[in-house]
């Protein structure tokens, strides 16, 4: 279960939280609103005052209202209010064609949030400052907004129909129960809002400008196979795997088994023993079933995993076990990079590879968004392209997992544009 004590003070569960550093003026671009948003305002307009004096998204009973309006009026299409603005959509590029939001930012006054679907990991936390950080280098986004649906698919839906409602021009989303908050999507597109969902992969259902106004990912896939690969490698194509996945239903587990499983089943002596397991990308959980599998299975040689911070639960059950450490793959971390560094010597076969975390794209998405609402071309990737980031079985030392000793065990040294005071600041070191 999601840590409560993890919220900002004063948070509610599934809470709209406006960034407090940001300007308290909220100003509204009234001209060239498409009908659809004109009907889905006048609607939403005896909820609002609840919904803001109680800090609270709209209800389930609010939205089903606002669904049932727009099932009866025609759908609104992304394409077409931003269909002049360029924001290559299926455009591939490696992080180096990035910009800065400055560029991007107009001089409409806008509002812009952030709806995640489970915050309570630092993955989600990092994920969450990328977003606000890059907002903030724009004067006119007058109110920066955070919500937690904290894993519920109904909490997340009623937060983003909550969003539309109080008029948010940008909304980013971490969609983590996939198709099930399409439908609240596509509604809040309706309403005029730019809707990006991020982190998805190449295959996320719905259709681009009219479900949401594009996606920004990587390939998901294609970093999965990388990853199968590396491992079978090692492996000398010969050997156990488990496979940990993340929360169920989640797009990034379906994206990572696409990718790993066809890899591993065209090598005969490659056998995943299980997976993907859910674990809720919790180090506890990783540790709980890593345990019970570690009696299950006497010869387990390599761990496919994408979480390097959740990861690392699974390496305290080897540590506890007394168990030589095996081949791992997962995103960076300082934790796992710095116990790498300690256990390497004393277990030969303990071989990393990891890739960037990725958690700067919430930044991205939230440019296309800005760029789309601003009337600016942003002709930046949507898809990027990620490389290796770590791996120890390089002969160029450089390329080994790194340690900062000086930063806390969740910093992600190289998943994030964050600077190293701000990664202190988030983290309370």
């Amino acid at each position: 279960m999601p840590d409560k004590s993890d919220r900002r003070a004063g948070d509610q569960p599934g809470d709209i939280t406006a960034n407090q550093n940001m300007p308290g003026r909220i100003s509204e671009v009234a001209n060239n609103i498409p009908q659809e948003e004109i009907m889905f305002k006048a609607l939403s307009h005896s909820l609002r005052s609840t919904i803001v004096s109680s800090r609270r998204p709209i209800t389930l009973a609010a939205a089903a209202v606002l669904a049932a309006q727009f099932a009866a009026s025609p759908a609104a299409s992304a394409d077409g209010k931003f269909a002049n603005v360029d924001l290559a959509p299926e455009k591939r590029g490696p992080v180096s064609e990035l910009i800065d939001i400055t560029a991007l930012c107009g001089d409409k006054p806008i509002k812009v949030a952030y709806s995640d679907g489970y915050g309570a990991t630092a993955w989600r936390k990092i994920s969450r400052r990328e977003f606000e950080v890059e907002a903030a280098k724009c004067p006119n986004i007058t109110d920066i907004a955070y919500t937690d649906a904290q894993g519920n698919p109904e909490k997340q839906i009623s937060d983003i129909l909550g969003l539309a409602a109080q008029g948010y021009d940008v909304i980013v989303v971490f969609p983590d129960a996939g198709e099930a908050i399409l439908k609240a999507m596509r509604q809040a597109t309706a309403a005029g809002a730019a809707v990006i969902p991020w982190a998805v992969g190449l295959n996320f259902p719905g259709e681009r400008g009219k479900d949401y106004l594009l996606t920004v990912t990587e390939s998901i896939e294609e970093t999965a196979r990388n990853r199968a690969e590396w491992i079978s490698k090692q492996l000398n194509y010969d050997g156990n795997v488990i496979a940990f996945g993340g929360l169920p239903g989640n797009p990034i587990v379906a994206a990572e088994e696409r990718g790993w499983r066809p890899v591993f089943d065209k090598y005969p002596g490659v056998k995943v023993l299980e997976g993907p397991i859910d674990t809720n990308w919790d180090p506890s959980q990783y540790q709980k079933i890593m345990a019970s599998l570690l009696s299950k299975y006497p010869k387990i040689d390599a761990i496919y995993a994408d979480y390097g911070l959740g990861v690392m639960g699974a390496l305290r059950a080897y540590e506890a076990a007394g168990k030589p450490i095996p081949i791992i793959t997962a995103e960076d971390a300082n934790e796992l990079g710095c116990f790498w560094r300690a256990h390497k010597d004393s277990n030969p076969d303990f071989k990393l590879a990891t890739t960037s975390g990725r958690n700067w794209m919430s930044r991205l998405a939230l440019r296309k968004g800005v760029a789309a609402v601003e009337g600016i071309d942003d002709t930046e990737p949507s898809i990027i392209l990620l490389d290796t980031k770590e791996d120890s079985t390089a002969a160029d030392e450089s390329l080994w997992p790194k340690c900062d000793p000086s930063l806390p065990p969740d910093a992600l040294l190289s998943s994030t544009m964050l600077t190293r005071d701000q990664l202190r600041e988030l983290f309370g070191k």
